[in-house]
């Protein structure tokens, strides 16, 4: 049914918890229907950008940080430690997950970036057999999460697609491994690193020590600068956060040594 107004949508989950720290955000946008370039629907307003570790492009649309292309991974991640860890934790409090899936996929200790396109794609082909199509009906959050077309299922529909297509199948378990693996492979504290990658690009003023960032951090404040996310200076907030070893510009070596 054609609709002459844009839908409401709902968010499912949590989608970067990086907008913790962050100030009332505004901007729309559309993502790419299973292919690695943004949907025509896209306003021109919107920009968009890609992680540097994995190439996937995102957006900053209708208040969220979602994915603008699917199935354009291109790095290979290796199962250290901490990545085996996370997969572990994700399989075990997933009920009913297909871990022979998973465990077909991981069983050679790496994720390759045509497995990860593979399971992206899975779940992809999933909505769609749910009569839904990404870009339009549903968005998968840049990290963890799913925004869908409020207007299109209920709540209690939403939740078991959802389920069946990003839990179940193996899909988010294999996700948040990757993600782990190829952004911290030595399964470091990243706090610091993101601390430095705030002065790098001037989001946080660099007379602030970390005592004092991380102070306030505990306390429920930020130290970080006021970020409109229709600037690029958003973007580097985004990517500080979720990848700051791969976007900083300073030295690792400069991050603070917490003891």
């Amino acid at each position: 049914m054609t609709r002459s107004t844009p839908s409401p949508i709902r968010t499912m989950a949590v989608i970067a918890a990086a907008l913790a720290f962050m100030m009332p955000l505004t901007g729309c946008g559309d993502s790419g229907a299973g292919s690695a370039s943004p949907s025509a629907s896209e306003p021109s307003s919107s920009s968009t950008t890609s992680s540097r570790s994995t190439n996937v492009a995102w957006s900053h649309i209708n208040g969220t940080d979602v994915q603008t292309a699917y199935a354009a991974y291109t790095q290979n991640a290796t199962l250290g430690d901490h990545a085996r860890q996370v997969l572990g934790e994700r399989v075990a409090s997933t009920p009913n997950i297909d871990k022979t899936y998973v465990d077909s996929v991981t069983a050679d200790g790496t994720i390759t970036a045509d497995e990860m396109n593979d399971a992206e794609q899975r779940a992809v082909d999933c909505f769609a057999g749910h009569d839904m199509t990404a870009g339009k009906d549903y968005w998968f959050g840049l990290d963890s999460g799913l925004v869908t077309d409020a207007s299109k299922n209920t709540p209690a529909e939403d939740n078991a697609i959802s389920t069946a297509c990003m839990d179940t199948n193996g899909y988010n378990a294999l996700r948040a491994t990757y993600l782990d693996a190829v952004r911290n492979p030595d399964g470091v504290d990243l706090e610091p690193y993101r601390f430095q990658c705030y002065k790098d690009y001037k989001l946080i003023d660099t007379s602030v020590s970390y005592d004092e960032y991380t102070k306030d951090q505990d306390s429920g404040k930020s130290l970080l600068n006021a970020v409109d996310p229709a600037t690029p200076s958003y973007r580097d907030y985004v990517e500080c956060f979720t990848d700051p070893l791969h976007h900083m510009t300073s030295d690792p070596s400069a991050a603070p040594t917490v003891q």
